[in-house]
């Protein structure tokens, strides 16, 4: 019995004009030529990888919305397994907004490569020979790391862009990461979405913290509660992370499912996280103290964090906004901002005592 054919993964899709390999240049530069009104920016190379070939629409939506904020060449790329040599289509288009008092239009070019089968260095070579050599380029890994996470493709990126959420082994995925960046020579920053989804909570902390009560009750902490929205807990793992770093905790015992015990500077504090289906990523977070508590929330779709400090009797609030939910926004907001990857690294050492 024979297998059926893969599905076309451009099928149905507006990916633009269809062009041959090597006529890629010279359709792009009719593409700019063939309007006057028409203004090509760029501040970096932005590719997307991925191995799933479902991914070319959601990607081509996404890249529309980012390049509304960030100038870009796109080289979208999706490889889906086949047998035999490897077969690429190319595409190329032009996502475009209006100009400073409507004159022109300013627009991103962006070129999407479909790839059935798999070869030596065919995802790297594919990639470099189109980026905008004077550029950097940010490179989106989708999905787990594969035998196309070559040296040839990590050794050469200025950004890597990773959503940690997707993995269902993030201990071995963080192991290749971590070996990857070494390798390069720290050549590359480290870009995770999952870090970036807890950026408005930890904003949201350190303004409840600004309060000298709520400053004065931190050796006091007695117990934390974490609260994740389903297929988030690595999220909430990370700031767990990051407020036991800023707090000067340790931790000390425990396990995923029944929680885990910190040193608080001699003291003994209990942490607890809680999964909440149709939560946002994260939901929730409770401080409390023999002398008070902090509690900061977020409603799903809500655009803001609100965060609230009981301290013996003593009331106050504070709201935070909260924009990064949608990939888009997380991009936009990820590439609008530099990364410590040393930081992330260090952090990632206390995350994954949370994994155990």
């Amino acid at each position: 019995m024979s297998l059926s054919a893969s599905p076309d993964p451009a099928a149905g899709l507006d990916l633009g004009s269809p062009v041959p390999l090597a006529a890629i240049p010279r359709s792009l530069k009719q593409l700019w030529e063939s309007s006057a009104a028409v203004t090509r920016a760029s501040a970096m190379n932005f590719a997307i990888c991925s191995e799933v070939g479902a991914s070319l629409g959601p990607n081509t939506d996404l890249i529309r919305e980012v390049t509304r904020e960030h100038a870009c060449r796109a080289i979208l790329i999706a490889i889906t397994p086949a047998p035999g040599p490897p077969e690429i289509r190319a595409w190329i288009t032009a996502h475009c907004q209006l100009a400073a008092g409507g004159r022109k239009s300013v627009c991103s070019e962006q070129i999407t490569f479909a790839i059935s089968g798999s070869g030596p260095q065919l995802l790297p070579n594919t990639l470099f020979a189109h980026v905008d050599s004077d550029l950097p380029l940010t490179l989106w890994w989708q999905g787990p790391f594969s035998p196309l996470w070559e040296r040839h493709l990590f050794t050469e990126i200025d950004r890597l862009v990773i959503d940690s959420s997707a993995w269902q082994n993030p201990l071995a995925e963080f192991t290749t990461l971590e070996q990857s960046w070494h390798e390069a020579n720290r050549g590359f920053s480290v870009n995770d979405l999952s870090w970036t989804r807890v950026l408005p909570f930890r904003m949201a902390i350190a303004a409840c913290f600004d309060e000298p009560g709520a400053l004065a009750l931190l050796p006091a902490i007695s117990e934390i509660t974490i609260t994740h929205g389903t297929g988030h807990a690595l999220a909430a793992r990370m700031l767990a992370a990051w407020i036991a770093e800023k707090a000067g905790w340790s931790v000390t015992g425990g396990t995923s499912s029944s929680g885990f015990t910190l040193s608080n500077h001699g003291r003994t504090l209990t942490l607890t996280f809680k999964d909440c289906p149709g939560a946002c990523a994260i939901a929730r977070v409770h401080l409390s103290a023999p002398g008070g508590t902090i509690l900061i929330t977020r409603e799903p779709r809500s655009p803001f964090i609100e965060g609230r400090t009981d301290i013996a009797g003593q009331q106050t609030s504070s709201l935070t906004p909260c924009p990064c939910d949608s990939p888009a926004d997380l991009i936009k907001e990820r590439l609008r901002r530099g990364c410590n990857t040393r930081h992330y690294f260090a952090l990632l050492e206390i995350v994954r005592k949370f994994l155990v």
